[in-house]
């Protein structure tokens, strides 16, 4: 087929993982010779990551009506054959720069987490939300897939694309410089968790876990790679348990710096209570390292208990303080979860992969010629209110 065009928006202003998704993609579809156009926040990571990757760039905040029109006019003038709605947020505001717009282009709505398309509360407007108007639902996980089944979006139209991450970069800071950083002693034992720092991701029970595990004869100590909002209680937590001292938060980290973390780590952990797959746990494994994550979302995809890693249940520090010390106090079966875990990643789980799914929805919806049918009076009518509400 001829190279496709296809408009992206992402309406996130911090960088996390499915921002990064967002621009593998791009970068993806632009080498093997597509056209994307990104639609993002001024000054976002995504933004000044994609201009400099060359990816045609439209900033606009998509907060007000004035933003909306300028994306209705996008759209007209770009005429995409595809657009790709990354975030929620994107995918109202899309909505709503094309009411009683005719374009021909096909539309995909991204999900990359775990939670009914219901939960709003307002039945009619996700009737017109999730309605027609949406040609493809691609998830992440085969969780997700069943989320949005249960929801009543018809098989036929969601596609599991899994996330996939590239070969991690050179390692540029040794692990002893790190350690001398953050002042861990050589002989010590390093875990490592990268993400946000928010109560989804599940870091208190890492520090309730490690309290449980302090009186190890050979130190265990932990290092947080992320920026977030419970930050300060998690120091605090620390200084309860007193392992203020084991516990160090690095802070937010630049992409090209996360294999130097990585491999300074013995042991990776993902506590999540909630995740639609987790590519830190991808690149984890890449890194050849042994993972305990929580048995939720889309990561028992990933990981598969006692085979690619060990599972524990969420919200709970006992199992996980207990599988800790199972791996590392066994050797053999940390090596063996490896080097299964690196090999299922790169089988499955990588950026390639990703890009080629996506591709292949694409594909598939420009060689549908199938009618839409006739307009549905239910989806015309929440239109008609939710562009009251919102517009005014």
């Amino acid at each position: 087929m001829a190279s496709i065009s296809s408009l992206h928006l992402n309406t996130a202003r911090s960088w996390r993982g499915g921002e990064r998704q967002t621009l593998l993609l791009l970068e993806g579809l632009k080498q093997r010779g597509h056209h994307p156009t990104l639609v993002c926040p001024p000054e976002s990571p995504l933004g000044q990551r994609a201009q400099a990757a060359g990816i045609a760039l439209q900033p606009l905040s998509m907060r007000n009506i004035r933003d909306l029109m300028r994306l209705r006019r996008l759209i007209g003038s770009l005429q995409p054959h595809i657009i790709h709605y990354h975030t929620a947020h994107a995918h109202s505001s899309g909505l709503l720069a094309r009411l009683g717009m005719f374009t021909t282009a096909r539309t995909i709505v991204h999900r990359r987490v775990g939670f009914s398309i219901h939960r709003s509360g307002f039945p009619g407007l996700t009737h017109f939300k999730y309605g027609r108007s949406v040609d493809r639902f691609v998830v992440s996980s085969q969780e997700i897939r069943q989320v949005l089944l249960k929801d009543g979006i018809s098989a036929e139209r969601i596609e599991v694309v899994y996330d996939g991450v590239p070969p991690l970069p050179d390692v540029t800071t040794t692990s002893t410089d790190i350690r001398n950083t953050i002042g861990v002693p050589a002989d010590a034992i390093l875990l490592g968790s990268i993400g946000s720092l928010s109560k989804e991701k599940g870091q208190s029970y890492l520090l309730d876990a490690l309290g449980l595990l302090k009186d190890r004869q050979q130190p265990v100590h932990l290092v947080l790679v992320g920026a977030g909002d419970e930050a300060e209680s998690l120091q605090q937590l620390a200084h309860q348990h007193g392992i203020r001292d084991r516990v160090h938060l690095a802070g937010f980290q630049q992409p090209e710096q996360i294999s130097s973390w990585l491999a300074s780590f013995d042991l990776y952990l993902q506590p999540s209570l909630a995740e639609g797959l987790c590519t830190s746990i991808l690149d984890a494994l890449q890194s050849k390292l042994p993972v305990i994550a929580s048995a939720v979302g889309g990561i028992p995809e990933v990981i598969e208990d006692r085979v690619t890693g060990l599972l524990v249940a969420p919200a709970d520090a006992k199992p996980l303080a207990v599988a800790i010390d199972t791996l590392l106090d066994d050797a053999t079966l940390s090596q063996d979860l490896a080097r299964a875990g690196t090999l299922r990643a790169q089988q499955r789980f990588s950026a390639d992969a990703m890009i080629e799914g996506n591709l292949t929805v694409q594909r598939e919806l420009l060689n549908d010629v199938a009618s839409d049918g006739p307009a549905d009076p239910v989806i015309e009518k929440s239109a008609q209110l939710w562009s009251e509400e919102v517009i005014g």
